[in-house]
């Protein structure tokens, strides 16, 4: 890392404006374009350069306005056709522009809505996400004035209104397309196209999916501009000379940004990581495996040039089960493999103790996490009882459990995939010599994090170690657990389907009162607890070695450290 004092005007510049960090990054984004961009470092690094109206501080881990002058509350609606709906008024900063320059206004707020309800452009998470919001009004006086319209209740209408990345229209959509539809028309369900609008709205879907948006022309209004990506190698951004954050007085913590260029080497191998560390080559990691960062700790050599952060992060690891497979389709199967796992041995043997245990989705720190469910221990004699009684027996005397199913005699044999991350892999093989115990035959398949990411999205996998990082406030699991959601792009990536499910989701999206919005949060958890369509293993503490030339400042928000706030020692 090297960094080198500004001596220009503090009215306008940030103090250390020279300062570069390279930071590790374990696996690579497939793009940076938030709609579309389904990895966490994709969305890391996005956050930099395409700004969100609103984001989480990472100290109060409240929304803070960010391209908007203040939150907006969201005012009952008397009259009209929204009557009985909210309304929800914001104004877009004076300062804030685009990377040339051009202002934000209510024209690309509505230009990132209209891009999502292309009939041709792949988004259902952000659909769904934006459903609840009827009506967009741009200030005909002033274009940075804009009123969001709520019909009906929802329990995330400040983050739909807010939370999420916005396009500059006459980046994206360099031909004008869609300023030829409105909104309304775009959401009817019933809506007949000409050929002629098709044939646009087709075009308009083709250039916005297409590798230029996806990893050269990604311009936002943020403090960064990406300067150049080579593939498994590197993504490297700059700071924004002329920033328009440095204009403000006194800027929410995510407008601040201090570093002039900020690297992203992919590393997946850790020992790669450390060793890069140790040359100074990095300046930061992070997902340090528990053993390595109890062992590096615990070296004196290290600890004048480095330091060690363990925050405490919003983020849940689990095992991931295709409830669409013949053999996990069967909640019995799913317990008895729940009840098959050391997971104090995880919890000692894989993360050196910096985890706890959890029981489902919902983070434990969270005011409605349903303290009445206990974590599931190991239990053998459960766990064979279990696969008794789904009807699995070994009548070929292999030593492996087998069934009828659909006709065909299918074995107790299940896959986990794992790429060759040290505690996937570490976990996937504690699962399987536990399940092993109770006749499942589990082999582990090690694949590219490229190829994974693509099986996923096929639903093409048994069992799989994954973790979620939910919002720091309240959180909707609709487009997650819905069964409306299991579809071709859809984000129910389980899986599972439950009419009970469903309706506790419908339920909760719909309550404004936190007492009853509570307690649907509760049952949907004693859903997940007693069906585990899912196997819910531990929440991490981060674990993140620095070089002690930087200034580190974490948080329990994602990914635990913010780079834009990164300055050197001693400033």
């Amino acid at each position: 890392m090297y960094w080198q004092q500004d001596l220009s005007p503090a009215k306008t510049r940030p103090k250390f404006l020279r300062l570069k960090v390279t930071i590790r990054f374990p696996n690579e984004p497939e793009s940076l374009h938030p709609i579309f961009s389904k990895s966490l470092y994709a969305s890391q690094i996005e956050s930099l350069i395409l700004l969100p109206v609103a984001e989480y501080d990472p100290v109060s881990l409240t929304l803070s306005p960010l391209l908007i002058t203040s939150m907006p509350v969201g005012e009952k609606v008397t009259e009209g056709k929204h009557q009985n709906g909210k309304v929800f008024r914001m104004t877009f900063r004076p300062e804030a522009v685009w990377a040339d320059g051009k202002p934000v206004t209510g024209e690309d707020y509505l230009f990132t809505f209209k891009s999502v309800y292309n009939p041709h452009v792949n988004a259902p998470t952000w659909k769904g996400f934006m459903d609840y919001i009827s009506e967009i009004e741009i200030d005909p006086a002033d274009p940075k004035n804009v009123a969001v319209y709520m019909d009906s209740s929802y329990i995330l209408d400040l983050e739909a209104t807010t939370n999420f990345n916005i396009y500059p229209a006459h980046v994206y959509d360099k031909e004008n397309i869609m300023t030829g539809f409105t909104l309304a028309e775009l959401r009817d369900p019933n809506k007949v196209w000409t050929p002629e609008q098709d044939s646009l709205l087709k075009r308009f879907a083709t250039l916005y999916e297409s590798p230029e948006y996806f990893r050269e022309t990604v311009v936002g209004s943020g403090p960064y501009a990406l300067d150049q990506w080579m593939t498994g190698e590197f993504i490297r951004l700059k700071r924004n000379e002329n920033w328009w954050g440095d204009k403000l007085k006194d800027p929410p913590l995510l407008l601040q940004a201090f570093p002039s260029v900020i690297t992203y080497r992919i590393l997946l191998d850790a020992a790669s990581a450390e060793a890069s560390l140790k040359a100074g080559e990095i300046d930061l990691m992070a997902e340090v495996p528990a053993a390595d960062f109890k062992k590096m700790q615990a070296d004196p050599a290290w600890n004048e040039k480095v330091q060690y952060a363990t925050p405490a992060l919003m983020q849940v690891n689990y095992i991931e089960v295709n409830n669409r497979d013949s053999i996990l389709a069967d909640p019995r199967i799913r317990k008895a493999l729940a009840y098959c796992i050391d997971y104090d041995g995880i919890l000692t043997n894989v993360m050196q103790g910096y985890a706890r245990r959890t029981v489902g989705p919902v983070h434990p720190d969270k005011r409605y996490f349903n303290t009445s469910l206990k974590p599931i221990t190991q239990d053998i004699s459960k766990s064979l009882a279990l696969i008794k009684e789904a009807g699995w027996t070994d009548s070929n005397n292999n030593g492996t459990p087998d069934k009828m199913i659909g006709g065909k005699r299918q074995e107790l044999h299940l896959e986990i995939k794992i790429t060759n991350k040290e505690e996937g892999m570490a976990i996937a093989n504690i699962v399987k010599e536990n399940a092993a115990k109770v006749g499942f035959d589990i082999e582990i398949a090690v694949v590219d994090p490229s190829q994974l990411q693509q099986d996923v999205r096929q639903n093409n996998y048994q069992l799989l170690p994954i973790r979620i990082r939910p919002f720091p406030g309240k959180e909707d699991p609709f487009p997650y657990w819905h069964s409306s959601y299991d579809r071709s792009g859809g984000s129910n990536r389980s899986g599972f389907h439950s009419p009970e499910m469903d309706r506790v989701l419908e339920e909760l999206r719909s309550t404004d009162d936190i007492a009853t919005m509570d307690q649907w949060y509760k049952k949907f958890q004693e859903i997940i607890y007693e069906q585990q369509p899912a196997i819910y293993l531990y929440v991490p503490l981060e674990r993140i070695i620095a070089s002690k030339r930087i200034q580190l400042q974490t948080s329990a928000r994602r990914p635990g450290y913010f780079e834009s706030l990164l300055k050197p020692s001693g400033s």
